[in-house]
């Protein structure tokens, strides 16, 4: 069903460059769309509030006085109706992650990404809401470089899923799309169910690792739990990751993915580059029973029990995020 809204958008980036490169081609590509360009982050915010005629704000997450998530949060408490994207220039999970649950960010764009694919993203979300109340869906969801990034609730009914996710999909015998719309997988993993239907009686996991195998082919889930949507639903995220291509990760990345404290990211990155708990506790500079003590909680952080299961999970979770 084609858009019937005004669509004028607003691209906000320190980077003149780029803005005249959108403007070169924003017209070609989209003639029946207007945009405005600011390379200040607070002019901006005075334009869009006044200016109730931009429908998206396309921001870059780094600029000088204002950042894109400040911008962005301004924006939102102004403009509930706003579409919000957000560009970086390397991959930024905690960012991300905060940008979508507590700002209500549409899309998490890398930078640089092809202007033809933002107007898509934006066209796709005037549809939605043109053929839908706007509260139907969820925004709970990230475009994220390797990752393949899929939203859905406790039933995998899926709300979202990006285009690293579909590639993933569409190449793995593993898993696939269903007919009701949900995640289907070859062979539910262990622990799967009871992740997303914890008992009464116990706390749910935040996270956890899971494997997938059939003949040769391998693929690793891993599952976090996301704070409930409007309607009070279970929400969760689930990333799905090729293992083949795996790297050593970065301390950062697993501080921000498995919520680990910097001792404990160090601990486990050594680990992860083969080394012996007493070789990597020496590294670290700390004792063994330490290393032993912190092992323990990145294992229940992590949703593991065993050393192998946490260097399976790590290193096929996390495909280098900041290379």
């Amino acid at each position: 069903m084609p858009v019937n809204l005004p669509t004028r958008i607003a691209f906000v980036d320190d980077d003149a460059n780029l803005l005249s490169s959108h403007r070169r081609n924003f017209g070609r590509l989209k003639p029946d769309w207007d945009a405005a360009y600011f390379t200040d982050p607070h002019v901006a915010l005075e334009a869009i509030t006044a200016q109730s005629d931009i429908t998206a704000a396309v921001l870059d997450i780094h600029m000088p006085g204002m950042s894109g998530l400040e911008l962005a949060s301004a924006l939102r408490g102004v403009r509930p109706d706003l579409i919000l994207i957000m560009l970086t220039g390397y991959a930024d999970l905690q960012s991300a992650l905060t940008a979508v649950n507590e700002i209500g960010v549409y899309r998490f764009y890398p930078k640089p990404t092809n202007l033809q694919t933002i107007i898509d993203g934006i066209e796709n979300e005037l549809n939605r809401r043109y053929e839908q109340h706007e509260d139907s869906l969820p925004t709970a969801f990230l475009d994220l470089f390797q990752l393949g990034v899929v939203a859905v609730d406790d039933a995998l009914t899926i709300s979202h899923m990006n285009a690293q996710a579909a590639e993933v999909m569409r190449t793995s015998s593993l898993v696939r799309i269903g007919a009701k719309n949900n995640l289907v997988f070859t062979a539910v993993p262990d622990g799967l169910d009871h992740f997303l239907h914890p008992s009464a009686n116990l706390a749910p996991r935040r996270q956890q690792s899971f494997s997938l195998e059939h003949d040769e082919e391998k693929l690793s889930l891993f599952v976090r739990r996301m704070d409930k949507r409007s309607d009070g639903l279970a929400s969760f995220m689930v990333i799905l990751v090729d293992p083949q291509q795996q790297c050593p990760p970065a301390i950062d990345d697993l501080m921000d993915l498995f919520g680990l404290t910097r001792s404990e990211a160090k601990l486990t990155q050594k680990l992860a580059e083969g080394l012996s708990l007493d070789q990597a506790a020496e590294l670290v500079g700390i004792s063994h029973s330490s290393a032993r003590t912190y092992l323990k909680t990145i294992f229940s952080k992590i949703g593991v029990n065993r050393q192998p299961q946490l260097m399976k999970a790590v290193l096929s979770t996390i495909p280098s995020l900041r290379s």
